[in-house]
């Protein structure tokens, strides 16, 4: 009787491996299925720096994709790595379906500035260089300079000041470095800004709206090429 109970709990244990065995074994291939194709799509339809073509090419050089299995993760993490090495790429994201896609989503960089100094590039929020495209140009204001880094970040910051203000957001369309002090012309006046440091935004930002609130009521224009807001409640006008 003991003998009967040991040969079928025998048994059953050698079924319950053979199920494992086969699970495990069909997990492995599901794993090794090659990709079939390839889906790429972009952030909020977003595809300036880049396309579809492109996105490929840049897959290609990066993995063999001919040889990935849907679950090889550190392969597709080794994908999205290899385009966010790419410096118009914010964020990548990798992943495959049941049905052996592999689906690449790109987010590209958005400038916020350009800089024509040394090196003509633009940055974006996170003061990242971001190199021009053939085919694109991105309509920001333009920086006259060669920052270096702590002052890339600070016109960052300054920039994002200007992007939550309705007037200067629109107006802005030109700054220019003067040892430490800052030029700045806009888009619906001839003079010229002398803007100072990036220092006491808000107070220079009110001048300058008030002042131009001003000239668009008054039917003679005061005869100025040059405004200063550098100083303490005044605006100083010198031709």
């Amino acid at each position: 009787y003991y003998m009967m109970k040991l040969y079928r709990f025998g048994g059953l244990v050698s079924v319950l491996t053979l199920v494992v065995v086969a699970f495990v074994f069909a997990q492995w291939r599901n794993g090794q299925r090659k990709i079939a194709r390839v889906e790429v799509s972009f952030a909020e339809n977003r595809r300036d720096f880049l396309d579809v073509e492109m996105v490929n090419k840049l897959l290609i050089l990066n993995q063999e994709l001919s040889t990935i299995g849907v679950k090889d993760t550190l392969a597709l993490s080794s994908i999205e790595a290899g385009l966010e090495a790419y410096a118009v790429v914010w964020n990548a994201e990798v992943f495959t379906s049941p049905s052996r896609v592999l689906t690449v989503s790109v987010e590209e960089r958005i400038p916020l500035l350009r800089i024509i100094g040394k090196e003509t590039y633009y940055v974006d929020i996170e003061a990242v260089k971001v190199p021009l495209s053939d085919h694109f140009t991105a309509h920001v204001p333009l920086f006259f300079g060669t920052p270096s880094e702590k002052q890339t970040e600070a016109l960052v910051g300054f920039m994002q000041k200007i992007n939550t203000d309705d007037f200067l957001k629109k107006e802005i369309v030109q700054i220019e470095d003067q040892d430490g002090d800052y030029l700045l012309k806009i888009r619906s006046y001839d003079f010229i800004i002398e803007w100072g440091e990036f220092t006491s935004f808000e107070q220079k930002a009110v001048k300058l709206k008030t002042l131009c609130k001003y000239l668009d009521a008054v039917e003679e224009k005061p005869d100025f090429t040059r405004i200063n807001l550098k100083y303490n409640q005044q605006v100083i006008a010198s031709s």
